[in-house]
């Protein structure tokens, strides 16, 4: 029993009596009451002790139905609480669907007219097959042509494919700025994924959770990748100059078509170095003859523009200066090492 009840008591025995600092006391123990359930000194009538013990009982039952009450409306509150968020979020998610579904419909549509037009030659050798919208890509698959792969050994396919990446992004800056928007719009990469040119064997090909309904032809074995990342499609679209290959890209292909000098461009001629000036953008390649006389004026620059610049194309630095529209210095050096001729050859004549 609490000491506030036990108080209660002593309010009505007579044996209690008041205490100026410590308010109702035992007159017996002169102290506060300290027995337990009930007083053997309690001195009341029993009119007095009935209604006191009838009015504790009702209040504890008072005190009893307010705590269920408060229960009973925390739960409640609770279960709307619960409720509410169970709503909320199924909302959330029918909003994510419907704004996911309006989100590609732009690219959904640009894709569907680019595949009403497909297959189409892409470049020399190469040919593009398919677009797909994935999840989180969009796919463009290209097949390469038996002759294609035929003319480049295993080590020039693999420089081919880094170097190709500007080929991308430009080819897609020029000619597909309408799909880069759209890519960028929804914060998705674009993959170039190459594929051997023979007949497929298999008769069913695996999509990974397409989002644009399209089925893909069944197609040999990938060679290799090109991966288009938004933050590379912003660079292109906000670009005010003209198209740039990455210094990075040019390095690794100049150091794959080093490796190869010196050797003869043409019967007697030969390429002994490579140079690039990133600054003026311009490819210089120093010649070297071993024919007594060479050609000079315009029959020497005739010769530039048929025999030497058609063997200048397998190089893969020649392919990328003329991705940055740049201009290339053939520059002849006599056996004195010294500088004979130079024949400049610039974008008006390649882009022909």
């Amino acid at each position: 029993m609490e000491l506030s009840d036990k108080i209660k008591y002593c309010a009505i025995c007579r044996n209690s009596k008041r205490d100026m600092e410590r308010g109702i006391i035992c007159g017996l123990t002169n102290d506060k009451p300290a027995f337990d359930k009930h007083c053997t000194d309690l001195q009341a009538s029993a009119n007095d002790i009935a209604e006191l013990e009838e009015s504790m009982i009702g209040g504890s039952q008072k005190s009893a139905t307010k705590i269920m009450t408060a229960v009973l409306i925390m739960v409640f509150a609770i279960a709307i609480g619960v409720m509410w968020l169970i709503h909320n979020h199924e909302d959330k998610n029918k909003k994510s669907v419907n704004t996911s579904e309006i989100k590609y419909e732009a690219l959904e549509a640009i894709i569907k007219e680019k595949m009403a037009t497909l297959p189409q030659p892409f470049t020399e050798g190469i040919t593009t097959d398919s677009i797909i919208l994935m999840r989180k890509y969009v796919k463009i698959a290209l097949t390469l042509s038996d002759t294609y792969l035929r003319d480049y050994t295993d080590e020039r396919l693999i420089c081919e494919s880094k170097f190709r990446h500007s080929q991308m992004l430009k080819h897609l800056r020029t000619e597909d700025r309408e799909l880069l928007n759209a890519c960028l719009n929804d914060s998705l990469q674009i993959r170039y994924a190459f594929y051997e040119s023979k007949k497929a064997t298999t008769t069913n090909a695996v999509i990974l959770d397409p989002v644009f309904p399209a089925n893909e032809k069944p197609r040999n074995q990938r060679i290799y990748a090109i991966v288009i990342h938004p933050s590379d499609i912003s660079k292109a679209l906000n670009a005010s100059e003209p198209f740039r290959c990455p210094q990075k890209d040019f390095e690794r292909v100049m150091k794959s078509d080093k490796k190869a000098l010196p050797f003869d461009i043409v019967s007697k001629i030969q390429l002994s170095a490579i140079k690039m000036d990133y600054g003026a953008n311009k490819l210089t390649l120093n010649i070297r003859s071993r024919q007594k006389t060479m050609p000079k004026g315009a029959a020497l620059e005739q010769m530039v523009k048929t025999e030497l610049w058609k063997n200048a194309l397998d190089l893969y630095s020649v392919k990328m200066i003329m991705l940055n529209e740049g201009t290339i210095d053939f520059r002849f050096i006599g056996s004195n090492d010294r500088l004979q001729d130079s024949v400049v050859i610039t974008p008006d004549f390649y882009k022909k």
